[in-house]
C-alpha cells in the first residue's frame, strides 16, 4: 500500500512541486510603478480589527495577506535584524549587549537630500562572515544600479533601503515627513512606522543593565489608542502615493517578546484605494498558503520593480493563494495559525523535559518490575507484566499522537496548552486500545507492529498531502523557529524511519512463522523503497540527510531478515547507493526552474558554484551544538543503557529478556539494529544531530520492550511451544 501511495504521491511532484499550495504564476502586485515598503514592528493579525485599525483592515479586504515567519540569524528577531534582512535577502543579524533586549538602529548623518547610516560597513562585513553570508546592502544597491531612486523614512527603513555604502538617496525622519514631492520619481520607498516599538523600551533601572520589556506593563488600552495613531499614519501615507505604487505593509520584527508571526499584506494603489486579488500570500520559501518568509520581502520588491537581484537570496517572491471569504474568517485563520505557532513553542522545552522524564520513569519503573517481579506469585506478576507492557506501548505511540493531535483544532479553544496536552494524550490512549485490543496483542510483536505502522503510516500520509500534521506539532516543526517549512523534519524523520523499520520487522514475523520468508524480504524492500521514495522526493519529504539515513538502515534490516551475513564490502556497497540515490535527486531537482526548486536544487547548485561549504560549516556546528541539549543527550543516553544494561542483562532467566525476545522473534534483531543504525547516521548527517537517535530510540526501545515484556511472560512455556520463526537471522 505504501508504494502504491508513494507513485500516486510522486508522481505530481516530478512536474511541480508537490505539497505546495495553488499558486498564481502571476506576481502578488502589478509591475511597473515604484514600491512602498511600510515596515511595522511588532504588528500582529490580533491587532487588525475594523474597529481600531480600518485602514489595514480595507487594506485586508482588498489586497493579499498572510503571516510572515521573521526569523533571521538570531532566533529573537529585533527591528534592526529584520530591516538588515530585508536588505540582503537573506538571515542577518545586528551585535546587540543584551540579547533579549533591542538597540535602536543608529541615526542616518543626512547629506542634502540624502542621508548615509553610521557603521553601515560594519554592519555588511559582519553579517558577510556570518554562516549565511548574507549580503547586506543588496536591496538598494541593485534599485540604485538600474538607474533608481531609493527613499528612507526612520533610521530602519534607512537600513533596508541603503545601498552597500549606506546611502539612500532621499530621507526624512518619519512617516509624518512624508508628501507627494518627496515621493515623486522615487523607485522603492522604505518607511518605518516604530509606533508599537515606543511601547516597550527597555527598562534600566538605577543605571544598571537595561532589561527586556514585559508586554504585560502596557495596558490593553494603550495598545489599541497605539494602533488607531499607527493606522491613521498609514493612511496619511497612502493618500500621497502615486497611482499604479505597490504598498507592502510587512511587519518586519517584533516590538518585545519572543517572536510571533506579523503581518504581510500587498495590493495596487490606485484612485478608488488598494486593490488586488483579495487572496492569501504564498511563496516556493514556504510552500503553504497566507505564510511568507521575511526574506522573500526582498525578491518580491525587486520583482515588482522589475529587477533581479543578480546573486542568490535566501527569499522567494511573493505569490497568491485562494483564501476564504469573507475576510474575518482568512484573518481568524491566520491568528489561530499564530496561536498554534506560539503555544507550541512555549510548550517545546517542558514537552521535551516532560518527554525524557517519562521516558526515564518507564525505564527505571520496567527495571524494577522485570527484577522484583521475575518469580513469585503468578498472578502479581502477569498484572504487574502486563502493565509493563501497555505503558511501553505508551511511551512509543506518544510522538505520533503528537502529530495526530493536530487533527483536533485545540489552538481555538479558551486554554491552547491545556487543549494541546489532553489531545496528545487522548490519541495516544486510542493508538495504544487498538495495539492491544485485536487477536494480535496474544503475538510478541503484534501490538509493536501496530503501534509501528500507525507512526510509519500517519507521517507517510501526512507528507503526500502537505505535511499539516507536522506544522506546529511539538515533535515537528515551527513557522517561527523556521527551520523547515514544508517536508518531513528531522524529528519526524527519527520518528518515521524507526517505525518504518519496527513495523517490517513485525509484519515479517508473521510471515516467517508461516515459511514465507522470500514475502517478506519483499514487503521489506517495497515499503522501505516507499519510505525512501516519499523522504527523499523534492517537494514531498525533501530530506537529504534523511536519505542518506535510511537507505544504510533498511539494508541492515533486510540483510537479516533475508538471512544474509554483513560484511564490510556489503556496507560499503550500501553506503555507495546512499550517496548516488541522494546525488541523483539533487540533480534532478537542479534541472528544474529556479523558482520550483526545494533546498536539494539549491544546494546541488551551491556545490557546483563552489558555495556548498557555507551550508555544511553551518550545518556541522548545529550538529554538534545540540550535544549540549542535555534533555536529549540523557534522552538517547538512559534508552541505551536500559536497552543493553538492563535487557540484555542476564538474571534470574538465565539470558537477557531481549535475548529471550530473539528467540522467539529473531526479526526484531533486525529491526532494532536497523533503526540504531540510521540513528547513527542520521545523527552524523543532519543538523538536528543528537535530537535523530534520542527520538529514534524513543519509539524503538519501548516497543523492544514490550515484546520483551511479552516473551518473559512466555517463559514458563516448552520449548516446543516457541514459534517456528526461530529459524537464522545472522546478528548485525
Amino acid at each position: 500500500m505504501l508504494v502504491v501511495a508513494a507513485l500516486i504521491c510522486t508522481a505530481p511532484a516530478a512536474a511541480s512541486s508537490a505539497g505546495s499550495p495553488e499558486l498564481d504564476p502571476g506576481r502578488a502586485g502589478p509591475p511597473g510603478g515604484p514600491v512602498v515598503l511600510v515596515g511595522v514592528p511588532g504588528l500582529l493579525w490580533e491587532d487588525v480589527t475594523p474597529e481600531h485599525t480600518p485602514t489595514l483592515w480595507e487594506l485586508a479586504e482588498a489586497g493579499a495577506i498572510g503571516n510572515v515567519s521573521i526569523r533571521t540569524a538570531n532566533s529573537r528577531t529585533c527591528p534592526t535584524d529584520g530591516w538588515l534582512s530585508v536588505s540582503a535577502g537573506q538571515r542577518s543579524l545586528s551585535d546587540r549587549e543584551r540579547f533579549t533586549v533591542c538597540e535602536p538602529a543608529p541615526e542616518p548623518v543626512v547629506d542634502g537630500s540624502g542621508a548615509t547610516v553610521p557603521g553601515f560597513r560594519d554592519f555588511a562585513e559582519q553579517n558577510a562572515r556570518s554562516v549565511f553570508a548574507a549580503p547586506v546592502g543588496l536591496l538598494g544597491q541593485t534599485v540604485r544600479d538600474q538607474g533608481g531612486l531609493t527613499l528612507a523614512a526612520g533610521p530602519g527603513a534607512a537600513l533596508g533601503a541603503a545601498d552597500e555604502s549606506g546611502r539612500v538617496d532621499h530621507y526624512v525622519d518619519s512617516a509624518r515627513d512624508l508628501s507627494q514631492e518627496r515621493l515623486s520619481g522615487v523607485s522603492l520607498a522604505a518607511v518605518e512606522l516604530p509606533e508599537l516599538t515606543s511601547l516597550y523600551p527597555a527598562d534600566s533601572e538605577d543605571g544598571d543593565e537595561p532589561q527586556e520589556a514585559n508586554p504585560e506593563d502596557v495596558p490593553e488600552q494603550v495598545r489599541e489608542d497605539t494602533l488607531e495613531t499607527l493606522d491613521s499614519r498609514l493612511s496619511a501615507l497612502i493618500g500621497n502615493l502615486p497611482g499604479g505604487a505597490t504598498l507592502m505593509v510587512v511587519g518586519v520584527s517584533m516590538d518585545t517578546g519572543p517572536s510571533q508571526l506579523t503581518v504581510a499584506l500587498t495590493g495596487e494603489v490606485t484612485d478608488q484605494g488598494l486593490v488586488g486579488p483579495a487572496s492569501y500570500l504564498a511563496s516556493e520559501s514556504t510552500r503553504r498558503p497566507g505564510l511568507v518568509a521575511l526574506t522573500d520581502t526582498t525578491v518580491t520588491v525587486l520583482a515588482e520593480l522589475g529587477l533581479d537581484a543578480g546573486v542568490p537570496t535566501g527569499g522567494r517572491v511573493w505569490q497568491t493563494a485562494d483564501r476564504p471569504q469573507p475576510v474575518e474568517e482568512a484573518v481568524v485563520r491566520l491568528v489561530d495559525f499564530n496561536t498554534a505557532a506560539v503555544v507550541v513553542g512555549a510548550a517545546i522545552p517542558g514537552f521535551f523535559s516532560g518527554l525524557v522524564a517519562i521516558q526515564l520513569l518507564i525505564y527505571a519503573a520496567a527495571a524494577y518490575a522485570m527484577h522484583r517481579y521475575s518469580w513469585g506469585e503468578r498472578g502479581k506478576r502477569a498484572v504487574v507484566l502486563s502493565v509493563t507492557r501497555v505503558v511501553a506501548l505508551a511511551g512509543a505511540a506518544f510522538p505520533v499522537a503528537s502529530y495526530l493531535a493536530n487533527l483536533i483544532p485545540w489552538w481555538a479553544t479558551q486554554l491552547p496548552p491545556l487543549a494541546l496536552l489532553a489531545s496528545v494524550l487522548a490519541v495516544d490512549a486510542l493508538v495504544v486500545a487498538l495495539a492491544v485490543a485485536g487477536p494480535w496483542r496474544r503475538t510478541i510483536l503484534g501490538p509493536m507492529t501496530v503501534v509501528a505502522g500507525a507512526t510509519t503510516l500517519v507521517l507517510f500520509l501526512d507528507l503526500c498531502f502537505g505535511a499539516h500534521l507536522q506544522m506546529n506539532s511539538p515533535t515537528g516543526y515551527s513557522p517561527i523557529v523556521a527551520g523547515r517549512f514544508y517536508g518531513i523534519g528531522n524529528i519526524a524523520f527519527a520518528t518515521f524511519a524507526t517505525g518504518m523499520l519496527m513495523a517490517v520487522a513485525g509484519i515479517s514475523h508473521s510471515l516467517i512463522s508461516r515459511g514465507r520468508r522470500r514475502t517478506a524480504v519483499v514487503t521489506t524492500l517495497l515499503v522501505g523503497t516507499a519510505s525512501v521514495l516519499i523522504i527523499g522526493w523534492p517537494g514531498l519529504g525533501t530530506d537529504f540527510g534523511g536519505v542518506i539515513a535510511l537507505i544504510p538502515g533498511l539494508a541492515v534490516t533486510t540483510m537479516m531478515i533475508a538471512g544474509v551475513r554483513i560484511t564490510a564490502l556489503r556496507l560499503a556497497a550500501v553506503g555507495a547507493v546512499s550517496v548516488t540515490s541522494i546525488s541523483l535527486l539533487a540533480w534532478m531537482d537542479y534541472l528544474r526552474p529556479v523558482e520550483d526548486r526545494s533546498h536539494f536544487g539549491a544546494f546541488a547548485e551551491q556545490v557546483l558554484n563552489g558555495d556548498a561549504g557555507t551550508v555544511l560549516a553551518r550545518k556541522l556546528g548545529a550538529m554538534l551544538g545540540t550535544l549540549g541539549n542535555w534533555h536529549l543527550t540523557l534522552l538517547a543516553a538512559g534508552a541505551l543503557v536500559f536497552l543493553f544494561a538492563v535487557l540484555n542483562r542476564p538474571g534470574k532467566w538465565r539470558i537477557g529478556a531481549l535475548q529471550r525476545a530473539y528467540e522467539y522473534a529473531p526479526t526484531l534483531r533486525a529491526g532494532l539494529t536497523g533503526s540504531l543504525v540510521t540513528a547513527l547516521v542520521g545523527f552524523a548527517a543532519n543538523d538536528s544531530g543528537v535530537a535523530i537517535p534520542a527520538l529514534a530510540l524513543t519509539v524503538a526501545v519501548p516497543l523492544t520492550l514490550s515484546a520483551c515484556v511479552w516473551a518473559l511472560q512466555q517463559r514458563e512455556r516448552e520449548p516446543a511451544e516457541v514459534p517456528r520463526e526461530t529459524s537464522y537471522v545472522p546478528k548485525a
